[in-house]
């Protein structure tokens, strides 16, 4: 009984020691902009934005006739600032800042990861569950080799008992179990992904350096230690440009209120992928994108406003915006466009404009039922 005691005391310090020295070293707030930080994050975001690039922007129709891809609307009255303070003040107003009680959650989750260099970070459930042994095949033969001093973390989203058995003998990796009864009920629908940003920032409070999120339908190639290196540099790599919609054609317009913007301010970008994203362990990257990103997910009207099911389905042809939701991905992309604004294409992985790049393939099709047997 004493000992159970003495983990429980443990576990709480640890906890309550995590939450304060994060909310130390970013200046977290629950409420308030302290100017100083603001000056300090808008200096970093202003370097960002000044800094030598291999990147090219692309290039964007002047005719928006369909309204499903990225265009210049000629009618649109309200774009994004130009001032980088100002986009920056909005990304850290109150309502897209974590509440005290949100981040000790999120604290909770991170206990079960151990603290590495490196973390790549995944999820799966028991539907993805022969794509998740592919997609690990590919981390063992094209990753493991060559990036010393990583975590593997696997977040666990409904495995069977014995899908569950088999990875963790398998996957050289850590499993761990998303506390879903500690987050709101919308979670449990795993098609949105609000655990994605959650489980990426649980990441973030335990590396060093970088955390790398992919989904089960991520190949990586033979260049991963380029993209590393990029991300080091960069702060970020996401995977956006030319093949992808717009951001409002598959955002619900209720998502654009919540963050006090017209949806034709975003019709010249494109949608990012959340597929797949490389951030590193920097204030700028905490505070201005997954911070947003995971209080989003908190709040439906921010996430998923007044949305359904239904609205998952974009493949309408109807030639209108908001035609579905993308959910976290949405969110993403709202927030890195708005720090970003036209110089967002410094940040995106190069040569991945389709889905066959030159650092990764996507393909939501390959399985493998048997490669978990053969190595454990």
């Amino acid at each position: 009984m004493i000992l159970l005691l003495c983990v429980v005391i443990y576990i709480e310090y640890t906890r309550t020691f995590t939450l304060m020295t994060w909310k130390k070293q970013y200046k977290l707030q629950t409420l308030g902009r302290p100017p100083d930080f603001v000056s300090d994050m808008t200096d970093r975001l202003t370097e960002m934005l000044n800094a030598s690039t291999d990147m090219q922007p692309y290039k964007v129709t002047n005719k928006c006739n369909n309204l499903w891809w990225a265009c210049r609307s000629e009618s649109c009255t309200r774009h994004l600032s130009q001032n980088p303070r100002e986009r920056l003040w909005d990304i850290l107003s109150p309502k897209l800042t974590l509440a005290d009680q949100e981040r000790e959650k999120i604290v909770s989750l991170s206990s079960q990861i151990p603290a590495s260099n490196s973390i790549f970070a995944t999820a799966t459930s028991a539907n993805h569950y022969y794509e998740s042994q592919s997609m690990i095949h590919r981390l063992h033969t094209v990753v493991f080799p060559y990036v010393p001093d990583k975590t593997f973390v696997l977040l666990d989203l409904g495995l069977t008992k014995e899908q569950r058995n088999k990875t963790e003998k398998a996957c050289q990796c850590h499993v761990i179990s998303f506390p879903f009864e500690l987050f709101p009920t919308h979670f449990r629908e795993l098609h949105s992904c609000a655990w994605k940003p959650v489980f990426i920032m649980a990441c973030m409070m335990k590396t060093k350096k970088l955390v790398v999120y992919q989904d089960a339908s991520i190949y990586w190639k033979d260049h991963i230690v380029e993209l590393l290196d990029r991300g080091d540099k960069l702060g970020l790599q996401v995977w956006g440009g030319r093949g992808m919609h717009n951001i409002p054609g598959a955002t619900l317009k209720g998502m654009f209120d919540f963050f006090g913007d017209q949806p034709c301010a975003y019709i010249n970008y494109t949608q990012l992928q959340a597929g797949v994203s490389v951030f590193k362990q920097i204030p700028f990257v905490v505070r201005s994108i997954l911070e947003p990103w995971a209080k989003c997910v908190m709040e439906l009207d921010c996430f998923c406003p007044n949305c359904t099911r239904g609205y998952r389905d974009c493949s309408s042809r109807n030639n209108t915006l908001h035609r579905c939701h993308r959910y976290d991905q949405s969110a993403l992309s709202l927030i890195v466009t708005k720090l970003f604004a036209g110089e967002r294409y410094r940040f995106h992985m190069p040569k991945t404009d389709g889905g066959n790049g030159y650092f990764l393939l996507v393909n939501r099709s390959q399985k493998e039922t048997n490669y978990f047997d053969q190595v454990h």
